[in-house]
């Protein structure tokens, strides 16, 4: 499948003139030779692209011999896909060509002079494999080396050597994919702490995720959409339990459109050896910071088991300063606050599963999780109120004490039959699952021991869920193939609001009925898609197309309103890739993707979040619809390997926040389509070694940002230069100590109405093998500098509001990871683990 710009090639460490020894390496086949033609091609795309331009060998004139073979796995006997094949001479060892394999398994090799040769088949989780002795003569210029079997190689704690590394991000067909075991100063964290060290990634301090400058986009876990949403599962799955982390942000038609900003896929850890095995971790650090996680396995050549828990504490205490301004009938309002913040989160939850292979053809597998998450955000700010109606200053406390928490539960079954062909076959999959969302707060203000004003508000949020697909993949020939498949989702969930206030005479909270409410969502969702695929030598092309059909109910139970729609959506997609001579690979890719509003921004009534805001959603919101181009070149200039996209993305109907003055020191929050945005954007990313014990990756993202249309009937345009840089430093020490130092900087950026300040962090860790391959100790420092600050302003007709937030740092993490039974990873590289 190719629906990605984004290049497979990743710089490890290698001698000078080896080729790079990398799962992701793609040469496709190509002539060692090029043309003319293909060389101004190249320098024109690298010059647009901004590649620096030395460093260049000169490629040598085309041969006429031809290479080929097919890669399996040993104890499978699956095809192994982005699989080196490298070809040497066999008197000097000079290499000669190189090739990456496809879907198949398959690779070839052309433009070759008659001799002796010897192939070494090498990708990160299995062991290398030489193939000696293939001659080419003039009466046999065709060479078939038949099977190639790899024997998986187990991969516990990151063993260091000094070549054949692996790059912590990798750019494969489709995404780009972070091997979270080299991300160290993640560790103890989080997944959005290791999507951190991602170029096209930022977070904010409250550990939400952005993908290119949107919060809004889908996460799957292990190929499956998540029961929890998109920013609690990133903030609740632990670093240390999960094998890697994928980001497509183009995908293809057989993908889910919804998530404007493309797909985070997380790839939990898993065993492929027989027999019992389990990995444990353990986590403590500063400031009420501490987890622990689990995974034992179980597997005979029939049946496997597996079975896992985790939970997780991190408390974040900070400060927070804000300056509001409110200016209503000519009256103006000023209130100036400071104080102490609290962040919290606890999270818990175990999940298991069995499989079955029932023959040779078929696979049954049963799983489930069970969890829960609880969310606590506390200030308690200092505040002083005037007015020009009331110059006299009124000084007291507020407080605000917001927790989310509730359980969730999903039961699932995936089946797979296999044809005997290769590649065809048919899956299925079907899944249940049930999740609380609970809300309450209260705010108070105070002076002494007297309650100036208070409300509480709680909101209680059960939701249901049923989902399944089928899909099925048939290929013509060995470069030709035809994949279709359907999918229908039912979502239905009830919020129950309701808002208490103080009544200063009795002391009491009393229930204020205009502002409770009950309201019924209902979604129902179905899909149909198919997908061509072609390759012709160095070109591969993939075309899809997919179209969902979606209905939709907000009833609110209290005023027996009703909104409803049904729409069709239309949603192609095509990729391409081109590979020539040298290792340089050009991608492009076209996706439309859809962005549709949920939960509270659909509310049509007015909930309160303390004294001086309130919120009221929108059920005749419209979708938002994305188009996104994207358009690549990877190449190696010297030793580094330079990583260029550039990217277009185009958004109708944008959904914003507004603020507003909805009374007297009160501000409303509401949701509109504003308009239209456009981001055209350059991303890159730079690998190389300085010296041999110091890997350093650079990257970068940079785009404009622009936004128009109108808010409250007045016409705006408003726009930024968004840039971020970051450096992620690996320095090798010796076989069993490692030193990893981090450091990322995002520019200021904008909204439909405020602007968000500039921050810069840095991160350190450190990691010991105590028993090698065994028992390791990381020490994790993240922002080391205590420099992660954030503001953000907004201001609008009749108010201004300015928030300052500081996290307490550094912060201080260790974690402890113990295999046992020879605990190996499942590493089949580029293959979704739902693939098998």
């Amino acid at each position: 499948m190719v629906d990605s710009i984004r290049a497979v090639t990743v710089f490890s460490h290698v001698r000078p003139g080896a080729i790079i020894s990398d799962p992701t390496f793609r040469l496709g086949g190509v002539k060692s030779g090029a043309s003319m033609l293909e060389k101004a091609f190249i320098v024109f795309t690298v010059l647009i692209l901004n590649v620096p331009g030395y460093g260049q060998r000169t490629i040598a004139a085309p041969y006429n011999g031809t290479i080929t073979g097919r890669v399996l796995d040993q104890d499978t006997k699956h095809p192994v896909e982005f699989a080196n094949v490298i070809l040497f001479t066999g008197k000097d060892s000079t290499q000669v060509s190189g090739a990456v394999t496809d879907k198949a398994g398959m690779f070839k090799l052309t433009g070759l002079k008659a001799g002796n040769y010897f192939l070494r088949v090498q990708v990160i989780g299995y062991a290398v494999k030489v193939i000696p002795g293939l001659t080419l003569s003039e009466s046999r210029r065709s060479l078939n080396s038949g099977a190639i079997y790899l024997r998986p190689s187990a991969i516990n704690l990151p063993t260091v050597v000094a070549e054949g590394k692996r790059s912590p991000i990798s750019y494969q067909l489709d995404k780009q994919v972070i091997d979270v075991n080299q991300i160290k100063t993640a560790l103890a964290g989080t997944a959005a702490d290791v999507l951190e060290n991602v170029p096209s990634i930022s977070v904010d301090i409250n550990g939400n995720v952005s993908l290119r400058g949107s919060t809004n986009f889908q996460v799957l876990i292990d190929g499956r959409p998540s029961v929890m949403s998109a920013q609690d599962a990133l903030q609740q799955i632990p670093a240390s339990s999960i094998q890697s982390i994928e980001i497509m942000t183009n995908p293809s038609a057989k993908y889910d459109a919804s998530g404007a900003a493309g797909i985070i896929n997380i790839i939990l850890r898993k065993n492929s050896d027989l027999g019992f095995s389990g990995i444990v971790n353990l986590t403590g650090g500063l400031d009420d910071k501490y987890g622990a996680n689990f995974l034992l396995q179980y597997k005979t050549p029939f049946v496997g088991y597996n079975f896992g828990a985790d939970f997780n504490r991190r408390t974040f205490p900070g400060t927070n300063q804000q300056v509001k301004q409110f200016i209503t009938g000519g009256n103006t309002s000023d209130f100036n606050s400071n104080g102490n913040v609290l962040w919290q989160r606890i999270l818990s939850g175990v999940r298991g599963g069995i499989g079955f292979n029932l023959s040779q053809n078929d696979n049954l597998s049963f799983g489930g999780r069970y969890g829960g998450r609880a969310f606590h955000h506390y200030s308690s700010l200092n505040t002083i109120q005037s007015s020009d109606s009331q110059p006299q200053q009124i000084v007291f406390l507020n407080d605000h004490n917001f927790n989310h928490y509730g359980t969730y539960y999903e039961l699932n079954a995936n089946y797979l039959h296999d044809f005997g062909r290769n590649g065809n076959q048919i899956t299925g999959y079907l899944s249940y699952r049930h999740n609380n969302s609970d809300e309450s707060g209260i705010s108070t203000a105070t002076q002494g021991n007297s309650t100036l004003n208070g409300t509480q508000t709680t909101e209680l949020g059960p939701q249901n869920e049923l989902r399944g697909n089928i899909d099925y993949t048939l290929p013509i020939n060995k470069s030709e193939q035809f994949s279709a498949g359907s999918e229908f989702f039912d979502r239905t969930y009830q919020d129950i609001n309701r808002l208490y206030s103080f009544d200063s005479t009795t002391g009491n909270y009393d229930f204020q009925s205009p502002f409770s409410h009950t309201n019924n969502f209902q979604r129902a969702r179905f899909a149909a898609y198919s997908m061509f695929s072609n390759r012709w030598d160095s070109l591969e092309v993939q075309v899809g197309f997919r179209t969902e059909y979606t209905y939709q109910l907000v009833a609110q139970a209290d005023t027996n309103q009703r909104f409803s729609f049904s729409r069709w959506d239309y949603f192609p997609s095509i990729s391409s890739s081109y590979s020539f001579a040298g290792g340089t690979q050009m991608m492009a890719s076209y996706t439309r993707r859809i962005e549709r509003p949920d939960g509270g921004d659909l509310e049509p009534y007015y909930s309160w979040f303390d004294a001086n805001t309130v919120h009221i959603g929108n059920p005749l919101l419209k979708p938002e619809l994305i188009n996104s181009f994207e358009m690549g070149v990877q190449t190696f200039l010297g030793k580094a390997l330079f990583s260029n996209d550039l990217y277009y993305r185009f958004t109708q109907d944008k959904i914003e926040d507004i603020n507003s003055v909805y009374a007297e020191n009160v501000t409303l929050t509401s949701v509109a389509n504003v308009g239209n945005d456009y981001s055209p954007g350059y991303e890159f990313s730079i690998l190389f070694n300085p010296v041999k014990i110091w890997e350093l990756n650079f990257m970068g993202n940079l785009y404009d940002y622009r936004i128009s249309g109108a808010v409250s009937n007045a016409s705006f345009a408003r726009e930024s230069f968004d840039w971020s840089i970051k450096t992620n430093n690996t320095f090798t020490i010796s076989h069993s100590t490692e030193v990893q130092l981090n450091a990322r900087y995002h520019s200021p950026s904008v909204t439909a109405q405020g602007t968000w300040g500039g921050f810069f962090t840095t991160d350190l860790a450190v990691r010991q093998d105590i028993i090698q391959k065994t028992l390791s100790l990381t020490l994790q420092i993240n922002d080391l500098l205590s420099t992660g600050r954030r503001e953000f302003t907004s201001q609008g007709v009749g108010f201004y509001d300015y928030n300052y937030f500081y996290r307490r740092a550094p912060m201080v993490m260790l974690n402890l990871r113990y295999n046992f039974n020879n605990y190996k990873e499942n590493k089949v590289p580029g293959q979704n683990p739902q693939d098998n």
